[in-house]
């Protein structure tokens, strides 16, 4: 969704389309805080890319948060300089990596690789907090889009001191949200349950 479609719809469904409650500002950071709840709650925006092992030590943005480093589906341990030093390890040492750490804006592998492979980062990008000019569309996928303009409707609500209406569109949003994480979890095949005759107060023992 672009964001003169999100502050259109919002206006719209809040009944201030002339910015006499709430004003554009109030929307860009009302969008911001909802993507931010809903990462956090369905790990919707996660990213996994590969990386070369030649480029680490990996610079990362400030936006960026690493959730797992893998290799060959194996995930590396996350540990800290201090730990490794407490553990008496030499930093400059070679060979199959098993840890990754974080330090100065960058992320390290340890063991140095030995050899050149590929390491797969899965992490999560920090939303831009949405303007006039840009970053015009939402970070998080469309299927959120219109749970982030409820969140938005319950804000301005509350800002309206209109609390009962407030509420009423959070507990909506949270439904919503709720209902995207438990399907992002559940299985995609379908669930069986064996019959079992203690399922039933009366049953004829000869059906099993």
């Amino acid at each position: 969704m672009l964001v003169a479609d999100a502050l259109r719809k919002i206006k719209r469904q809040f009944g201030d389309e002339y910015n006499v409650v709430i004003i554009d500002q109030d929307i860009y950071d009302w969008i911001h805080d909802a993507e931010l709840d809903i990462i956090r709650s369905t790990s919707s925006n996660d990213l996994t890319i590969p990386v070369p092992s030649s480029s680490f030590p990996a610079v990362v943005p400030d936006k960026v948060t690493i959730k797992r480093l893998s290799i060959n589906n194996r995930a590396l341990t996350n540990i800290s300089l201090p730990q490794l030093d407490m553990m008496r390890m030499n930093i400059t040492n070679t060979g199959t990596p098993l840890y990754w750490y974080f330090e100065g804006y960058k992320a390290y592998l340890y063991p140095v690789p030995d050899t050149a492979i590929s390491v797969d980062i899965t992490y999560v990008k920090t939303p831009d907090t949405m303007t006039d000019t840009g970053p015009n569309a939402f970070t998080v996928p469309e299927v959120f889009h219109e749970d982030v303009v409820k969140y938005c409707l319950a804000r301005a609500h509350n800002k309206n001191q209109n609390f009962r209406a407030a509420e009423a569109e959070m507990e909506q949003y949270d439904r919503r949200v709720s209902t995207r994480r438990n399907e992002a979890q559940a299985p995609d095949t379908a669930l069986y349950k064996i019959p079992d005759a203690s399922d039933y107060d009366c049953y004829d023992t000869e059906y099993y």
